[in-house]
């Protein structure tokens, strides 16, 4: 999918298992509050990895494309959340598009 097709009313929200770690990767870090997307979105999920236990917001744009936001429930090492990607809208420009179709105040890509 190019992100050029993608339209942000298409967003959904889907359960963190249903996006296969293998399948992401890290994309950009998001200035944007816990508070604001649970508003939005619903409370985030709680998942955990080898190294720590991370507040989650998973979302699918398009059928067999995904992210997730991210981040450390302790110890964040930045404000704002990581967010990963599928292979399919790992650019830049699909960067921005995301974070604007989370339709939440103030969020915006940060590097």
């Amino acid at each position: 999918m190019s992100p050029r097709e993608w339209h942000p009313n298409e967003l959904k929200r889907i359960p963190e298992q249903q996006v296969s770690p293998r399948e992401i990767r890290w994309l950009a870090q998001v200035e944007v509050e816990r508070a604001d997307l649970e508003e939005r979105w619903g409370p985030a999920e709680l998942t955990r990895d080898d190294f720590t236990e991370w507040w989650c917001f998973a979302f699918a744009p398009a059928e067999g494309e995904a992210f997730l936001l991210l981040r450390a429930v302790r110890d964040a090492p930045a404000d704002g959340f990581i967010l990963s990607a599928t292979s399919g809208l790992f650019s830049p420009h699909a960067a921005d598009l995301l974070v604007r179709g989370l339709g939440v105040p103030g969020g915006r890509v940060a590097g």
